[in-house]
């Protein structure tokens, strides 16, 4: 099978696998996957827990101790499994586990949560689908994490696991002027160890000059998420983001393509939350035209989230957006390849790299994996 095709069918169905003891269930991202290389030219972040993956036709299983892809009892393609990251086991200065500091979202790319809270988890402005605070009650993460600590877990994840990128990721504060400080103060100590290229996301700030402060401090790519394009949706689903506006979207799009480039600022665009296709085109095409990327990524259901209940959309029509969004995305010279750190360069979770891929061959760039896998989770 097509190994584009099985990634966008295994991100809409999920994958039975054996065991699901370890898997992360929270976070404010897509969460409850494994990564997978899907031989021979494509890998994606594949959700395995979910009430929907009890009913996938997709299910793990080995032949002579390589793993592959079943269906129905056919097996269709070979995957690998990125085994457990080295630097997990170790702890920081302070005696944190680095695991609760940040987690590999790919073979190259180091995540974390700066701030693992939400004013809008808080009351009526909360985005539904999203699981920022569940983490935090499991015990599996830490509400802040401080400078020195983000500083010797990087250091060791560059060392041990061969990173290549940094993706900070934030709730919404109380005092964004505050967080922003912070953030910048974060960014200059871990850009001043390590040197590795950092992505920010934050929402609009209500000063734009602080997005090239930002950069001054050492962001290199900048992620504000509006998360769909329809109004509608936008309403119902991300409140609190529609108070903020969308025109306020763009232009923190401009000036945040002005201050790092073009390809350099993306945004999250959430498919299956109700939004008509179309919208998700247009957008595309709108960010497109000012050089943001679209980071257009199947919704994934969180258990003890609003949504939790709500199923992915289907793969014909994932399949349908992608196909039409790289098009659009051909005609300009940039895209997928050209960002420097984030969601974008990881680009597990969307397929849309993929889809670009086959109009343009010369955007590949597939990871290779630190370590054989050396468990499922």
């Amino acid at each position: 099978m097509d190994s584009k095709a099985l990634k966008v069918e295994l991100q809409s169905y999920g994958l039975r696998i054996p065991d699901t003891r370890n898997i992360r269930r929270g976070g404010a991202g897509p969460t409850g996957g494994i990564h997978l290389k899907i031989l021979p030219d494509s890998e994606g972040n594949i959700p395995v827990v979910g009430d929907f993956v009890h009913s996938s036709p997709y299910y793990l299983d080995q032949i002579n101790g390589e793993y592959w892809v079943f269906r129905e009892g056919v097996a269709l393609n070979q995957v690998e499994l990125m085994g457990a990251a080295k630097f997990y086991e170790h702890t920081t200065s302070m005696g944190v586990p680095m695991g609760r500091i940040g987690l590999l979202h790919c073979p190259t790319t180091f995540a974390t949560t700066l701030l693992q809270t939400c004013v809008f988890w808080e009351d009526w402005r909360r985005c539904k689908f999203c699981g920022i605070e569940l983490t935090l009650k499991d015990r599996s993460t830490v509400g802040f994490k401080d400078p020195k600590s983000l500083v010797e877990t990087i250091s060791r994840a560059k060392e041990l696991d061969s990173i290549t990128n940094v993706v900070f990721t934030s709730g919404v504060a109380k005092d964004e002027e505050k967080a922003l400080r912070k953030y910048a103060e974060i960014c200059s100590e871990v850009k001043g160890a390590t040197g590795l290229p950092i992505q920010l996301q934050i929402v609009p700030p209500e000063d734009l000059g602080w997005l090239q402060r930002l950069k001054d401090s050492g962001v290199d790519a900048l992620g504000v998420h509006i998360e769909t394009f329809d109004p509608d949706v936008f309403d119902k689903i991300t409140p609190g983001k529609a108070k903020i506006g969308f025109d306020r979207y763009i232009q923190t799009w401009k000036e945040g393509v002005s201050v790092f480039g073009r390809w350099q600022v993306s945004t999250y665009v959430l498919v299956g939350l109700g939004e008509k296709p179309e919208t998700v085109i247009s957008g595309a095409a709108l960010c497109a035209d000012i050089g943001v990327y679209p980071f257009i990524v199947p919704f994934r259901p969180i258990a003890g989230t609003p949504m939790e209940n709500v199923k992915p959309p289907e793969p014909h029509a994932m399949e349908y957006i992608y196909t039409e969004a790289a098009k659009i995305l051909s005609k300009y010279d940039g895209g997928s390849k050209s960002s420097r750190a984030g969601c974008v360069s990881c680009g597990e979770c969307s397929a849309l790299p993929d889809f670009e891929r086959v109009l343009n061959p010369s955007n590949v760039r597939f990871k290779k994996f630190s370590s054989k896998s050396r468990d499922m989770n």
